[in-house]
């Protein structure tokens, strides 16, 4: 009964919002069908979704609010908020909810956390016999890593320190220590550096039974163990660095939340192998698992992919793509972002650009002319993008791969190593998938062209995985005037 009056609801929805998505009915009988059998239920929906998708949910949960948890990121509750729930108030529904931890609602009405929220909740036990909804869910890790991540600054070594007065020459000690090993190992100006686990344990050790005055210590000691990684971010203007703990799978963290209540999963990426696969090392499985629209009725990206282009671990690889990013730009009329997560080279091809084209190239602001050039990081674009007009055209002078600098990715690398896993294709590709395909998604179908200028698409067997992730798209054998 649920699915039939979400069908007819849906329909009538459509009658005054012109935006359809053709898979939403599909989508609609889905969830009611998940929601009223209690089904774990994955649903991987095609890019041009977009966020055309969100009344396939609502209105289903508008109808079936009994103990549902909505989770979701900062970007999704303002589109809920400030987009999709005016658009919903005309359809004669009502989505009764409860947002935050301040107060736990009863049954009848939709809960709406944050991730934050999500982990509070769930410590405090107030998460039993609840739906859980996760949509973007191949962001849950990051999202999740984020929230439990701990940050300890100097100020808060001060405060160990005078909290535990006997013990504080062999803090001070510990501290020094570290110290020293981090600027004897710091190559840039702001380094960041991955500290072992182990110097944790040593203070911990120190202050034996004692239990730390301070939560933000007690949640620190608690880490000790290879499933966290630690690192420092050294700040060398004021001689200072910040230490920060996160946990390598936030995911199996909160195993006995996901693997307690029913879930509803959404992608609107179709690409999140990492995520599942931290999902099935605790021997988690759907009922229903669904891929939901057809990549076909997509608009395809033009896509300009040289062949014969140099690798870049060549010396000819940063004289190339400084060529071909100047040939890309000459003649455009609009905007042109160039996206480099390796932020030594960005600086470097900022600079080289700058002195070709002027003051129209900026790096990673928002404040840009009409035919501005913007260097940035795929991260500040993701986030950035909806501030800035539609651009003329994105160029990836390299593939983005994560790189094994970041203590995180690092320590990813080296667990499934140590487990006999295949990091590249399991873990490196995957990420490197879901990066180019959130940074190309609110770009398809506007007649903006792709360029990546990395001979690995063509000299590398994996390339060809990322040609399929793109699909769909046409290929741009040369450039034409504009």
């Amino acid at each position: 009964m649920l699915e039939v009056n979400a069908h007819k609801h849906l329909k009538k929805y459509y009658q005054n919002n012109l935006a359809l998505w053709p898979h939403n009915l599909t989508l609609t009988r889905l969830i009611s069908r998940s929601l009223s059998r209690k089904d774990n239920t994955l649903i991987q929906l095609s890019s041009d979704s977009r966020n055309f998708w969100w009344p396939g949910l609502l209105i289903p949960l508008c109808l079936y609010n009994n103990n549902i948890v909505l989770i979701l990121s900062a970007k999704q509750r303002r589109q809920l908020f400030e987009v999709e729930l005016s658009k919903l108030s005309s359809s004669e529904l009502l989505f009764d909810y409860v947002e935050g931890i301040d107060l736990t609602p009863a049954e009848e009405k939709i809960w709406v956390l944050s991730y934050q929220d999500l982990i509070f909740a769930y410590e405090k036990g107030f998460l039993k016999n609840r739906q859980l909804i996760f949509p973007d869910y191949e962001f849950m890790s990051s999202e999740l890593r984020e929230c439990m991540s701990i940050k300890i600054t100097p100020q808060d070594w001060e405060h160990l320190i005078h909290s535990h007065l006997s013990f504080e020459a062999s803090i001070i000690e510990v501290h020094e220590r570290i110290s020293r090993r981090l600027y004897s190992q710091s190559a840039s100006r702001d380094g960041v550096i991955r500290i072992d686990n182990r110097e944790i344990g040593i203070l911990k050790g120190i202050l034996k039974d004692e239990v730390p005055s301070s939560m933000l210590w007690e949640r620190a000691f608690n880490t000790v163990n290879n499933e966290w990684v630690t690192w420092a971010r050294l700040d060398n203007q004021t001689f200072s660095w910040d230490l920060y703990i996160q946990p390598l799978l936030p995911i199996q963290i909160l195993s006995e939340l996901l693997s307690n209540n029913t879930l509803l999963m959404l992608s609107n990426l179709g690409k999140s192998d990492s995520v599942l696969l931290d999902l099935n090392s605790k021997k988690f499985s759907f009922n229903v698992k669904v891929k939901l629209g057809n990549m076909l009725d997509q608009e395809p990206i033009p896509l300009f992919v040289p062949k014969r282009q140099p690798l870049p671990n060549t010396a000819r690889f940063y004289r190339h793509i400084v060529r071909q990013c100047q040939r890309l730009i000459l003649g455009r009329i609009h905007i042109t972002i160039i996206l480099i997560d390796d932020l030594q080279l960005r600086l470097q091809l900022t600079s080289e650009l700058a002195g070709e084209f002027g003051l129209r190239v900026v790096h990673e602001t928002t404040n840009i002319v009409t035919n501005g050039i913007i260097c940035c990081s795929c991260n500040w674009w993701i986030i950035n993008q909806h501030k800035l007009p539609n651009p003329d055209q994105l160029i990836f002078p390299v593939i983005p791969l994560p790189t094994l600098e970041s203590p995180l990715i690092a320590a990813r690398v080296e667990m499934l190593k140590h487990q006999g896993r295949n990091w590249f294709r399991e873990f490196l590709l995957p990420e490197t998938l879901v990066i180019l395909l959130q940074s190309v998604a609110s770009i398809r179908g506007k007649d903006v062209r792709v360029a990546i200028l990395d001979g690995r698409m063509y000299y590398r067997s994996w390339g060809k995985l990322v040609f399929e992730a793109l699909e769909p798209w046409v290929t741009l054998e040369r450039l034409l005037p504009y």
